[in-house]
């Protein structure tokens, strides 16, 4: 009768650790559900079950069930099983420690088992306690129960893990599936512009929209090799990521387009400007920034020391990564990302996109370099062939001029003179004195045109030297300062303080603003007001100075003003056009820029002068 309430006990005790071990949903039920199945139905007062470590699953190191209330027993006994479980690994084979004290207040025997199948270990089984029969240990037959029970936990262990194994890589799988989709779409948006400043928004962008990166904050750093340092060019957050992304990543049949006022948003952003503030020194040690530049490869910082790297303290970074845009082996910028205000971790799954991502944008970054270097290597060769033709151009009215001054100076003089002569002779009020006298006018038109052409088309030397500003402004309005005043123009001078002298031609100088202010007399026949303005300015990053002439006249027609300095353009019937074009190019002998625009009231000539001329192979033009 006991032997068969024995053997009743064992079925139940089997039957029921299977019905547990099937129904366990996932690892860690399984191993929680174990002890409490085998402390229920075997006379073991504590059952410890110890899984091997595993990175990829969230298990505890054991998992126990003991009917003892007292710390200090349950700390040795645990003591006792971890040691114990140490050797049955090594060993491979079960332990039978007994007895465990020698005065009885422990349980009589601990009994340790090996969870292995196909000779991998999977943790071990510890049960602790005695028979059932007094305090003796368990029998042999209660032994052989437990290795049954053992076998079938490890088989139970084993189809989770590798439930949960396929489970991670199915989810791996169909997250890097997820990934390849986003970043071949991503490849699209990236290559649909060729704009190099376009494209870092758009980089940004994608970085840190829920749609496409989703990290909180992006920032880019371009690679300075004059100065050895990294610039910052721009900084988007969710929020402003919006402002390029409205409506989400497009569809790939959706035209895409970036609004200008997005960009402009984007770069006002208070995060933006902070970091556009900063300048980074690539031979800075502590700076991660540097340092991938260096390395050229992708570094995650975990806990950044802000004290030694000042741009994390200035930017509240956290854990962040910096990663570099690399084409043709060269580092163009560095990208750095981060998940400010929340705690999500940057795992290496993410590092990993980060890399993928990185590697699309530095081709799409540098071919839209290549792109912007060939339009402006294009533009600057139709400019050098713009300005050969009207060098060659030049050269034909040159010789022109000089030809048709041998031909046509000396009768003009004659006819002149003779008109001169013929008036003297003839009778006042009469036709003969009236056609004399329009003879007379238009050779001395002539000539006068004859004289501008002649002095365009001659190769003037600079004579430079020191001079003041206040000196040809009066010689200017000496000759000018009457025929405003008859003209009904007033004249107002704005003059700045302690204006530095000019090197320089002053009687080109004084021709130039001659021709100007006439130019705005004749712009106001029914009188005005003429305002020359001289203050201090900027030329090509060099000290200089500015003189402006501002009249109330009608302005210049939008369609005119391209040609403004165009030789013989003119919009005058009595003009020759030469008179805009000698004036640019007095100025640009003395380095400067002459620029005509319309303001609020009428036009503006602006002539901005270096205080000093750089050395050149030559003063001939």
């Amino acid at each position: 009768m006991e032997q068969t309430s024995r053997r009743i006990a064992q079925l139940t005790l089997l039957s029921r650790l299977g019905q547990s071990l099937n129904a366990a949903a996932d690892l860690v039920s399984l191993c929680t559900t174990i002890p409490a199945v085998l402390f229920e139905h075997t006379p073991a007062t504590t059952v410890i079950l110890r899984p091997a470590p595993d990175e990829e699953s969230n298990l505890s190191p054991y998992y126990m069930r003991a009917n003892t209330e007292d710390p200090a027993q349950l700390a040795y006994l645990l003591q006792l099983e971890q040691q114990s479980s140490e050797k049955v690994l090594r060993s491979g084979r079960s332990q039978l420690l007994s007895p465990l004290d020698t005065q009885g207040k422990l349980p009589p025997c601990l009994y340790c088992i090996p969870l292995r199948v196909h000779g991998r270990n999977l943790g071990t089984l510890c049960l602790i306690g005695s028979s059932g029969e007094g305090r003796a240990p368990f029998r042999l037959e209660q032994q052989q129960l437990m290795l049954t029970c053992s076998f079938q936990i490890a088989q139970a262990i084993e189809q989770q893990l590798t439930t949960e194994r396929l489970r991670r890589v199915s989810a791996t799988d169909a997250r890097n599936l997820q990934d390849i989709s986003l970043l071949y779409r991503i490849s699209q948006l990236l290559h649909s512009t060729q704009a190099t400043d376009n494209l870092m928004h758009l980089i940004l962008s994608l970085l840190v929209h829920p749609q496409g990166g989703a990290f909180q904050r992006a920032m880019l750093f371009m690679v300075n090799e004059r100065s050895n340092s990294l610039q910052g060019m721009l900084g988007v957050t969710r929020e402003t990521a919006e402002l390029l992304l409205p409506e989400g990543l497009p569809g790939e049949s959706q035209q895409f387009l970036i609004a200008p006022e997005a960009l402009n948003a984007q770069r006002q952003s208070d995060f933006s400007r902070q970091v556009m503030q900063l300048r980074l020194s690539l031979d800075n040690q502590h700076s991660c920034l540097a340092r991938v530049v260096r390395e050229q490869q992708a570094i995650l910082i975990e806990h950044p020391s802000t004290s030694e790297d000042k741009h994390s303290q200035q930017l509240s970074l956290s854990d962040h990564v910096c990663i570099p845009l690399i084409a043709r082996q060269q580092v163009l910028c560095v990208l750095e990302v981060d998940n400010f205000g929340t705690p999500e971790k940057i795992t290496s799954h993410r590092l990993r996109f980060l890399e993928l991502f990185a590697a699309q944008a530095g081709i799409a970054l540098d071919n839209a370099q290549l792109v912007q270097r060939i339009e402006t290597a294009h533009q600057s060769l139709h400019e050098t062939q713009e300005r050969l033709l009207q060098r060659e151009k030049m050269a034909t009215i040159g010789e022109m001029s000089a030809s048709v001054a041998h031909e046509l100076r000396n009768p003009l003089v004659s006819v002149g003179g003779f008109a001169r002569r013929l008036s003297k002779k003839l009778q006042p009020g009469s036709s003969e004195l009236k056609y004399a006298n329009i003879i007379h006018e238009e050779t001395d038109r002539l000539e006068k045109m004859l004289t501008k052409i002649l002095s365009f088309s001659r190769q003037t030397e600079l004579v430079p030297t020191p001079f003041s500003l206040d000196r040809v402004i009066d010689q200017a309005l000496l000759i000018e300062g009457e025929k405003l005043s008859k003209a009904s123009i007033d004249l107002k001078t704005e003059i700045g303080d302690d204006l530095p002298p000019l090197h320089g031609d002053a009687e080109q100088i004084v021709q130039v603003l001659i021709n100007l202010i006439s130019n705005a007399r004749q712009a106001m026949p029914q009188g005005g007001q003429l305002t020359l303005r001289m203050t201090q300015a900027h030329l090509r990053g060099e000290e200089a100075v500015q003189i402006e002439i501002l009249d109330t006249g009608e302005g210049i027609q939008p369609e005119m003003m391209r040609n403004i300095f165009t030789p013989f353009f003119t919009t005058r019937k009595e003009g020759t056009g030469l008179g805009l074009s000698i004036c640019h190019r007095i100025i640009e002998h003395h380095q400067g820029e002459l620029k005509a625009a319309n303001y609020a009231d009428g036009a503006v000539f602006s002539i901005t002068l270096p205080l000093h001329l750089r050395q050149r192979p030559d003063n001939h033009h």
